[in-house]
């Protein structure tokens, strides 16, 4: 829903002339309220013109990201064997690795680790972990070094394994790391410029960071406008293009090395519930499933195969994008 004319400026860009307004409800859980975002005629990013000082009535106790993960332990030799498995799948060294991987085949990693140059020993912070699901998973793969950090989460976590999950904010960490992570938390942040300038402080040089976020540049915002399930108001402030990440990225000091779309079929059947003023909260919800939902499974499967057209043609409603640090900065 569009709103009124008057002027906004770009957080992103400075830009102030021809920017739309629009009237974005909370869904997620249903409460419907409004909240006013703009999109930038320049940069394309679209965002919300004030934030809300308190938004931890969005941010439930049953919020996705903070609940336990399950702690698989293995034993020593059995994490060996899986950190020599994958070290040579990463990087084709290790004689025991390349056994293994001839015993039992390649290990099975997401695309986005593949290709962010890491090894089993990289230093790892997982940026926004809530709980630290995403480090459990790496740490099971074989992976040995792993933080994360979490604002909003109760208190410190220190796992058996020896996954560290910390209360604090990413300018309150005084480390740096080879790689780090923003799994769907940089679009929640409310100074994008300015965490990326932090990122790049933390990252060591040559070092990657990874931001998997949703792009306004996307059929589903152009399909379904403030229904986009990945709007997600007010919880999201920031729903970026290609070229407002391309502006803030190479003003932090990074280079974009690789851009992938990685939208499912969340994008169709997230929003068209709410067209139908249904909650992604809602018990009717394919959330939990589809019998109860409103959508058959054969609609389901027609959504998954739309989304991967879609990322195939670079129109997906979320993006991986991986950022080098250069080795020239200081």
């Amino acid at each position: 829903m569009k709103h009124s004319s008057k002027s906004y400026v770009c957080k992103i860009c400075g830009n102030s002339a021809d920017n739309i307004p629009y009237i974005a409800r909370e869904m997620m859980y249903g409460f419907r309220d409004e909240f006013e975002y703009f999109q930038c005629s320049n940069c394309e990013c679209l965002q919300a013109t004030e934030i809300p000082e308190s938004l931890s009535k969005y941010y439930s106790e049953d919020y996705y990201s903070f609940s336990a993960p399950e702690l698989i332990k293995l034993n020593k030799i059995m994490w060996l064997f899986k950190h020599q498995r994958t070290r040579y799948c990463l990087s084709g060294k290790g004689a025991m690795g390349r056994i293994l991987v001839k015993l039992f085949g390649r290990t099975h990693l997401r695309e986005w680790i593949k290709s962010a140059g890491v090894d089993v020993d990289s230093r790892i912070l997982d940026v926004g972990c809530g709980a630290g699901h995403l480090l459990m998973y790496l740490h099971k793969k074989g992976f040995s070094d792993l933080t994360g950090v979490d604002p909003y989460i109760q208190e410190d976590r220190y796992y058996d394994n020896g996954v560290r999950v910390l209360k604090r904010s990413l300018d309150e960490t005084n480390e740096s790391f080879d790689f780090i992570m923003l799994h769907h938390s940089f679009e929640h942040f409310s100074d994008p410029l300015n965490t990326l300038k932090t990122l790049h402080e933390k990252t060591e040089c040559g070092g990657q960071v990874l931001i998997r976020i949703p792009v306004v540049s996307s059929f589903a915002w152009k399909q379904y406008g403030t229904d986009w399930v990945q709007l997600d108001a007010p919880r999201h402030l920031f729903l970026h293009s290609i070229k407002s990440m391309e502006l803030l990225s190479g003003e932090a000091g990074f280079e974009i090395e690789s851009i992938e779309f990685d939208s499912d079929a969340f994008q169709f059947w997230g929003s068209e519930q709410y067209k139908k003023g249904i909650p992604l909260h809602d018990e009717r919800s394919c959330k939990f499933g589809i019998e109860g939902s409103i959508f058959t499974k054969n609609e389901i499967f027609r959504f998954q195969k739309k989304a991967e057209e879609l990322n195939a043609a670079e129109q997906g409603d979320q993006a991986c994008f991986l950022l080098r640090r250069n080795r020239l900065d200081s």
